[in-house]
């Protein structure tokens, strides 16, 4: 179908002057859906396609004031769509909407959750979603299989969507989540405190088995060489290791167990200082990874998410529910959602994704996974090549567009599964305003594919689909 403007000349030069433009419109057809849409940059400009795809009259506001708002509802609108980098920026304009015209049905997207609660609870017939909640599931699919297209359904009832054998577009598909027991998670664990991430963890874990090992060594000498009850020969022990008291027992013994004790004691001595010094520097340092626990950087069958944004913060979350231990890597210490990581026990490393070397120290060679999904689609190339050179069989994700670009070097390297997530997005939200109830959205064969509340899988449904249709 061929689109028309929706505006004579007249009107044009008006909105250009007030930051208005009208992208699709159709006076002489009051069957399309009348949209506005509110935003600025590539997640916008996706929406605005894929809702004139969807057969939508489209009118955009980049920027606007409260006046171009009410200029662009007064011919009235059948919804309106508010997209905006900054959670306050989108709940200035929707609230703006909700003044202007009461009862608009209104899509935002807004990142914070409970910012999302407060809004939909005020805002009358809105709906609050953020581009991190879209685009995460058909990012963690590939995550978790290759062939796994998108992860849908809510927590305890999630499944796959994948085309079976035989098969031409993607069906449900059971979901086969790793689900490890208490012994593999004892193992992760132990892997985690042995070989700890942080270089003061290092320290401060070689300082306590150094202690530990002195202690255990003297103890066991006093008892046999001396005849001492074991709980004795380990109290005295203790008291010389800590230096808080003296050993009777040692006082008494022959030369050859002095000169022992002695050396003991210097070990001690020095794996105290070593100690100390690791205590210190986790206690004054920024902590982004612990020790042990769910903070703690996994060493094998994890995810190793490069970029923490909106995107790479839902992601990691997703995982996580999944049963995927997960670590983050962002390029920038001062990142916002690092406060939002630390609170969720994500451990987070502040360095370069592309570092052969950093890779390497995550384990990457035992990693389940690798996720790059910065705003950079070169740097997530470059991160994914990366990755390639330290695992060849590793199962990549990444976040980058479908330009000429990526699909050479897609088809030099190898890269992994890429995923536009600005058009993921955009088509899920352009979706929901033309009066769907997505919960999930996923690419395949060029086709966008929807997921609803029940469950089902549908295309979605372009005007030239449409139109197809009909001619068949």
């Amino acid at each position: 179908m061929s689109e028309v403007s929706a505006t004579e000349s007249a009107d044009a030069d008006g909105a250009r002057a007030s930051g208005l433009t009208a992208t699709a419109a159709s006076r002489d057809r009051p069957s399309r859906r009348s949209v506005l849409l509110i935003g600025e940059g590539q997640l916008a400009d996706a929406t605005r396609r894929s809702l004139e795809s969807g057969g939508a009259a489209v009118t955009s506001l980049r920027d606007p004031s409260d006046s171009d708002v009410r200029d662009a509802l007064e011919p009235g609108a059948d919804s309106a769509v508010v997209i905006a980098r900054s959670d306050v920026a989108a709940l200035r304009f929707a609230l703006g909407v909700a003044y202007v015209s009461p009862g608009l049905p209104l899509l935002v997207t807004i990142f914070s959750r409970r910012m999302a609660a407060e809004v939909e609870a005020t805002v009358q017939n809105v709906r609050v979603i953020s581009m991190g909640d879209i685009v995460a599931p058909p990012l963690a699919g590939p995550c978790l299989d290759p062939d796994l297209l998108a992860v849908a359904g809510p927590p305890g009832d999630r499944f796959g969507a994948k085309v079976g054998e035989g098969e031409s577009a993607p069906s449900r598909a059971p979901l086969d989540a790793p689900s490890p027991g208490w012994a593999a998670r004892a193992v992760r664990r132990v892997e985690s405190i042995v070989q700890p991430f942080d270089a003061s963890a290092r320290i401060l874990m070689l300082g306590l088995a150094g202690v530990l090992a002195v202690l255990l060594v003297e103890t066991i000498g006093t008892s046999v060489a001396l005849g001492v009850p074991i709980v004795e020969a380990l109290y005295t022990s203790a008291k010389v290791v800590v230096t808080v008291g003296p050993s009777p027992p040692g006082d008494q013994a022959p030369e050859w167990f002095k000169l022992f004790a002695t050396i003991a004691m210097l070990l001690a001595l020095g794996f105290t200082a070593v100690l100390t010094a690791g205590l210190v520097d986790r206690l004054l340092d920024r902590r982004l990874t612990g020790i042990f626990g769910r903070a703690a950087v996994p060493r094998r069958g994890h995810a190793v998410v490069v970029g923490l944004g909106q995107v790479g913060f839902r992601l990691c979350q997703l995982l996580r529910q999944l049963g995927v231990p997960v670590v983050a890597v962002e390029r920038d210490p001062d990142a916002d959602n690092i406060a939002r990581a630390k609170d969720e026990k994500i451990p987070v490393v502040v360095g370069s994704g592309g570092d052969g070397r950093l890779l390497r120290r995550l384990s990457l060679d035992r990693a389940r996974a690798l996720a790059s999904v910065t705003s950079d689609e070169l740097e997530n190339i470059a991160i994914a090549v990366a990755a390639r050179a330290v695992r060849r069989d590793l199962h990549i994700a990444l976040r980058a567009g479908d330009g000429e670009a990526t699909d050479e070097i897609r088809a030099l390297f190898g890269i992994g599964v890429v995923r536009d997530v600005d058009r993921i997005a955009g088509t899920a939200l352009a979706a929901i305003a033309l009066g769907s109830d997505v919960r999930e959205a996923f690419p395949y064969e060029g086709t966008m594919y929807l997921v609803d509340a029940r469950g089902e899988i549908e295309a979605f449904a372009t005007v030239r689909a449409a139109d197809r249709e009909r001619a068949g």
